[in-house]
């Protein structure tokens, strides 16, 4: 899929539940591990409360839309991934949070648990962690390419072929199991996911878990 990050061309300027969560838990001048760009939608209140961000992105395309709009900012240092686990070169416990809202549903579910550790290390003891992950409730689950028992890419809608990784309550509990989980909610996401990478009709029928933790020890 192809879209328009180019700045003054978001069509979504509204960030997840989960950004605005996380600016207002971490106070500044904190630094904030974001995991995945997306439209760039998550970053505002980030800055707005005076945080600084560590934004990973292995897409080079939003990769260099970040930096055509961040790139000035000394409060934002951008990372590119070399594909998928998301990964920075070196693991640093330097953070004060992390928050991923879409990067961590797609790919494998290898991936994910390598880019859960990776997010692991990046972060300070008691820094907290927000997150959404595909859900076995998901009708999307179980249908079209099967990558692995947990991964599917859909064929038909406006992400087919993207792989997309569906974890059960006790499965998200496990791949966590170095995480404190505070909550864990299985949601229909319709209204929270991006807008700018699906049509209604997808968006309507989507089930995430919103995951709010924290590394402990």
């Amino acid at each position: 899929m192809t879209f328009d990050l180019t700045p003054g061309a978001l069509p979504e300027p509204s960030a997840h539940v989960l950004a605005r969560d996380l600016a207002a838990r971490v106070s500044a001048p904190r630094r904030i591990l974001v995991v995945g760009y997306g439209s760039g939608r998550n970053l505002a209140p980030l800055l707005d409360a005076g945080l600084a961000i560590d934004l990973c992105e292995g897409d080079v395309t939003r990769a260099a839309a970040a930096a055509q709009r961040y790139g000035a900012s000394s409060r934002v240092r951008i990372f590119t991934a070399l594909g998928s686990p998301y990964a920075t070169t070196s693991i640093v416990p330097d953070c004060d949070g992390a928050l991923s809202t879409h990067a961590l549903l797609h790919g494998n579910a290898a991936g994910l648990a390598t880019s859960i550790a990776s997010i692991h290390g990046r972060l300070r003891d008691g820094a907290p962690f927000y997150t959404t992950l595909g859900s076995t409730r998901d009708p999307r689950f179980g249908r079209g390419l099967r990558i692995d028992a947990a991964t599917f890419a859909p064929d038909t809608g406006t992400e087919a072929g993207v792989p997309h990784v569906f974890l059960s309550e006790r499965e998200v509990r496990a791949m966590l199991r170095d995480f404190t989980i505070e909550s864990l909610d299985e949601i229909d996401a319709s209204e929270h996911v991006g807008a700018w990478a699906h049509e209604p009709e997808d968006a309507a029928t989507i089930v995430h878990w919103f995951l709010r933790a924290r590394r402990d020890g």
